[in-house]
């Protein structure tokens, strides 16, 4: 059984559950926790969100690139898109104290994924972003 799980789709809302359930499959196949299958798949969910809907300032088609890895007592999650470059690791944190009015929009997606995973990595890589997600097995 292959510790690597590579997935192409396209820039399309509905490529996101279809994307977290080979995933979730992926990760149940290796005996991953349901604790840790949940905090990776709420990141997966909220990562390619983000780039659904923010990433391009056109309507094409674009490709987007997920790879999920099982190496040394870890999982990795890599991100792959030619959207306009953004590093989600030099955004303000949201300021969790306030209330909801009184808070600025967005930001908390990003702030989820910090914290719930143990290494956030971002680099642009030519024409693209490519944003590392790391969480240590249990």
């Amino acid at each position: 059984m292959s510790a690597h799980l590579t997935l192409h789709f396209a820039n399309s809302a509905e490529e996101a559950p279809r994307i977290a359930r080979r995933v979730e499959y992926y990760l149940h196949d290796r005996q991953i926790s349901d604790s840790i299958i949940n905090k990776l798949l709420l990141c997966v969910d909220e990562l390619i969100t983000n780039i659904i809907a923010h990433a391009y300032n056109d309507d094409q088609e674009h490709a987007v690139l997920l790879e999920c890895r099982i190496l040394d007592g870890k999982i990795e999650l890599e991100l792959r898109d030619d959207g306009v470059p953004f590093d989600p690791t030099k955004q303000n944190r949201p300021n969790t104290k306030l209330g909801v009015d009184d808070r600025d929009i967005g930001g908390l997606g990003i702030h989820l994924v910090m914290t719930l995973m143990d290494k956030v990595e971002y680099t642009r890589e030519g024409d693209y972003n490519v944003l590392k997600v790391t969480k240590i097995l249990d």
